[in-house]
């Protein structure tokens, strides 16, 4: 599937005014200002019970119908282990968490495929995470739980593709999320037709460095799994805080921010933008009072960044 040349799947949702609880009408103007941007392909947006706090149809009535959608697991995974399901997840080696994570998925499959039946080609892609039992030290047992996890997923009847968003492994250094390190979920992988996507921030924050983005791109392409990137930034100090999982915006728009246009250009010129199926952007507005404006620019300066390391 290669479809989205011409633009960017771009994770607007904690830009949007959704995301820090404000009114509709604000939640409208963003959408509306966002539809009139170049260089979109489409949405990446998280399904908790709904694609949207206020409902699938109201996402689809105020964006553009020709927007594709890649649907993301990672907000509904983490929300449910801050809510006291730490082992909640597809490679948690709690038994019974891990049977509800492939129940939500379940949720998920039905969700998109309802989506695709309405409007053919909508969903694109599924990004799912390899989250395992919070505070475990075990990566085999991590690495068993997934293989059994992604055993059953595979088998259901999918009408979107399947990508594995690596996030910054449980054997690191200080590690945020704490997930399956790359090379456990690429053995995992490798007898499926399930891809790999690369978000910069994550794998930065997990060698606390700029350099492991770049390895881990290479790692995914040797493997023959690479299907997507996707740039968030992170920073040192600042308002987006110390090496957290914040989607910062590019730099300079960000002056702390450690993602820029060489950042991007870098991984681009190892994998390139027409074989991957998506790439694009996730920033997030730190300001939960920050105007609409500056919530659809921050955006606009992420494709613009984009745009400049692709030339």
């Amino acid at each position: 599937m290669k479809r989205h040349n011409a633009g960017y799947i771009i994770g607007a949702y904690p830009c949007a005014p959704s995301f820090h609880q404000q009114g509709e009408q604000q939640e409208r103007d963003f959408w509306r200002q966002l539809a009139d941007t170049p260089h979109i392909a489409g949405l990446e947006q998280p399904c908790l019970e709904n694609l949207h706090p206020l409902g699938d149809e109201w996402l689809l009535t105020h964006t553009p119908g020709e927007w594709h959608i890649v649907v993301t697991a990672v907000m509904e995974t983490m929300r449910r282990r801050g809510g006291g399901e730490r082992g909640f997840g597809l490679a948690s080696s709690d038994e019974a968490q891990r049977r509800a994570c492939v129940a939500y998925y379940r949720h998920v499959h039905d969700k998109i495929a309802a989506l695709n039946a309405r409007v053919p080609g909508k969903v694109v892609a599924l990004e799912m995470q390899a989250a395992p039992l919070a505070g475990s030290a075990s990566v085999e047992q991590a690495t068993e739980a997934f293989a059994r996890s992604i055993k059953e997923i595979a088998r259901w009847d999918w009408t979107c593709e399947l990508v594995l968003e690596h996030c910054d492994a449980m054997n690191a250094t200080a590690p945020r999320k704490g997930f399956l390190p790359l090379e456990n979920v690429l053995e995992t992988l490798a007898g499926y037709d399930i891809g790999v996507c690369i978000n910069w921030a994550r794998s930065a924050i997990e060698g606390r460095n700029t350099t492991l983005p770049l390895a881990h791109t290479r790692q995914a392409q040797q493997a023959g799994k690479l299907r997507g990137l996707m740039f968030s930034g992170t920073t040192e100090n600042g308002p987006y805080g110390e090496w957290q999982d914040l989607h910062a915006p590019f730099a300079p728009f960000c002056p702390e921010s450690l993602l820029t246009v060489d950042s991007a250009k870098a991984l681009y010129q190892v994998a390139a933008p027409e074989s991957l199926s998506f790439t694009g952007i996730k920033l997030l507005e730190i300001d939960a009072n920050a105007s609409v404006e500056h919530r659809v620019n921050i955006l606009r300066d992420g494709i613009n960044a984009l745009q400049k390391a692709r030339q």
